[in-house]
Parts: structure tokens; C-alpha cells; sequence
């Protein structure tokens, strides 16, 4: 093996100088000569290191002075910029603008959109809807023939009507004034029947020892709480009761003062004026019958006495005052 050769010793002058030791130089002119391919050192000899030779390539940059030459210190080149360092940028730089170049155009559209749209002018609207709810409510409102409830005005809804939990309630501050009546009624329901009564001061023209009494009774049929024939039916077995057809031990037919019936009072009215047998002495009394529907109303005054009753009078005002307190008794129906 020449002492020259690749392996286990290294190039005695590698960059030339005419020592003698017949190197030649691996670049320069003067000899003629070649680089010295596969010459070069392998890793692991500190010996070779700051030359940059690799595995026994060639230089990897000209000749002496350039890049990895012997001027640059240690022999390595300045590290290379990555090759699309620039392109990146300048690629991301693009998309930034055209991302911008899109917004202005979509606000542009939007504008000249809105623009074409309303022309420059304000858009028509409307009439307002508050001003259109003011003028309705202004109008006349339709007049009805629907009785108002309450105030002796007639029952509330449609029939069959209900039993009223507060019969009492058709017990009116008028109808206490006119009756003299105390201001603490009794009542009672039932199933069927719904009463209210009450004793009071007696009418002018009767002792101290006489007293006057107030009875409401609100019923529906047995055989059928909604039927309106059955409430028919009842009305009229009620007025042959209280005129005598059906009770004259209790209502003397020869008794009656008034018979007769009340228009614009419910579906079917009648007004008695008589005397009622109480204990073998004859008292005067007053009814009135009404029905309304599939409900049947009592209205009874009677006066009494704890002394002689051969001195009772009724009230002259009686018809008028029975007949405004049964109107109150038709309007606490259905409110209930």
C-alpha cells in the first residue's frame, strides 16, 4: 500500500507546496494535475475535519477563497435559506389580499342591493296598526237585543241552567228596603231546590204584633235537572196549587184578589194575590211564579201576626215591589 494511499494515513500536504512528498494540489493550476477523488479523509480523523472534504468527495465549492475554501473558518459553507422561505410568504401575502379583494366586493353588492331596492326613497309602509285599533275602537258599537245579566235584566248564557249556590243573593238592598226585610236571610240547597227566607217589619196598616215573611225558592224537575218540559210541566201544576184547583183547604179559590199574568218576565210569569190558610185563620199572601228555562222561581210574602189576625192587610204596593224583586231573583241565575 503506497504511503499515499486512502486508508490508514492521511495526505501528508493535501493543498500542495512542493515539500517532496509528490501531493498534488487538489485545485489550483500549476501541476496539471486532478482533484484527488476518493483521496479524502473518513469521518472519525481530526486530522481532516476543517478541510469540508466528505467521503472522499470533491471540493464542494470552487477553488480556494470560495464558499467552504480554505478562507472561511472551519472549512463549512454559511447555512443555505430555505428554498421556499420566499414563496410562502409571498403565497400568503396573495391569499390575504384576495380575502379582502371578496369582502369588498360582497359589500359592495350588499350596497347596491339595498340601493336598487329603495331607490333612494323611504320605504312605504302600512297604515299603522295602532292608528287602524283607535279608529275601530271609536266606532258605535252594534246595539244587541241580549238582555245584560244582572240589575233585573234576566238570567246569564243558555239553558238548562244550574242551581245558584247563593240564592240569598237575589235578596237586593232594594228589595230589603221594600220588604223591610231583616238583613240576615237563611239558605238552604239542595239536589233540586235552592231557597232563601227571611221575616221583616210588617206593611203599613198592621199592628206591632204583625210581621211580614219572605220566601225564594229556586227549583229544577225531578224526573230531569235540564228538562224545560219538566220545568213547564212543574209551572203549571204550581199555579193550580197556589189558586186554589189543587189546595183549597190551604188556598181558598173564593180568596183570590189577583190572578193574572207578567209579560216580559221569564218564559212563562204569573202574579196571585189571595189568603192562605195558617192554623184556621186565613193571612194575607202574595205569589209570584216565574220559570226561566229548565228552572222554576217561588217568590212568596205572607203576612203574619202573633195576636188577631182578622186586622192583616197586604202592602198596596205589592205587585209592583214582587214583581221588581222576582226580576232580581231571574238575574242571579247563570252567574254562578
Amino acid at each position: 500500500m503506497s504511503e499515499h494511499g486512502p486508508y490508514n494515513q492521511p495526505p501528508q500536504n493535501p493543498y500542495g507546496g512542493g515539500d517532496g512528498t509528490g501531493g498534488q494540489p487538489p485545485y489550483g493550476p500549476g501541476t496539471g494535475g486532478q482533484p484527488g477523488y476518493g483521496q479524502g479523509p473518513y469521518p472519525g480523523n481530526p486530522g481532516q475535519q476543517e478541510h469540508g472534504m466528505y467521503s472522499g468527495g470533491q471540493p464542494p465549492y470552487g477553488g480556494p477563497g470560495g464558499p467552504g475554501g480554505p478562507g472561511m473558518p472551519g472549512g463549512y459553507p454559511p447555512p443555505q435559506p430555505p428554498q421556499n422561505g420566499g414563496g410562502g410568504k409571498a403565497g400568503l401575502w396573495v391569499v390575504i389580499g384576495g380575502g379582502a379583494i371578496i369582502v369588498v366586493l360582497v359589500i359592495a353588492v350588499i350596497i347596491m342591493l339595498v340601493t336598487r331596492g329603495n331607490s333612494g326613497e323611504e320605504i312605504a309602509t302600512g297604515p299603522d296598526e295602532t292608528t287602524q285599533a283607535t279608529e275601530e275602537t271609536d266606532e258605535p258599537a252594534e246595539e244587541t237585543d241580549e238582555p245584560q245579566s244582572g240589575g233585573g235584566d234576566g238570567p246569564s248564557g243558555e239553558p238548562p241552567y244550574a242551581l245558584p249556590i247563593e240564592p240569598c243573593e237575589a235578596f237586593t238592598e232594594q228589595v230589603t228596603d221594600d220588604f223591610l226585610l231583616d238583613s240576615n236571610p237563611n239558605k238552604n240547597v239542595s239536589d233540586s231546590r235552592a231557597s232563601c227566607s227571611t221575616i221583616g217589619d210588617p206593611p203599613e196598616g198592621n199592628d206591632s204584633d204583625a210581621y211580614g215573611s219572605l220566601r225564594l225558592n229556586y227549583s229544577v224537575p225531578y224526573s230531569g235537572s235540564d228538562s224545560i218540559e219538566g220545568a213547564t210541566n212543574d209551572f203549571e201544576y204550581n199555579l193550580e196549587y197556589y189558586t186554589g184547583a189543587k189546595s183549597e183547604d190551604y188556598y181558598p179559590p173564593d180568596s183570590i184578589e189577583v190572578n193574572e199574568a207578567v209579560d216580559g218576565l221569564g218564559d212563562q210569569a204569573q202574579l196571585i194575590v189571595t189568603e192562605y190558610n195558617y192554623l184556621d185563620d186565613l193571612v194575607p199572601v202574595a205569589i209570584i211564579l216565574v220559570r226561566v228555562g229548565n228552572m222554576n222561581i217561588e217568590l212568596t210574602y205572607q203576612i203574619n201576626t202573633l195576636g188577631e189576625p182578622d186586622d192583616l192587610v197586604m202592602d198596596e204596593d205589592i205587585e209592583a215591589k214582587l214583581t221588581a224583586a222576582a226580576e232580581d231573583a231571574v238575574a242571579v241565575i247563570g252567574n254562578e
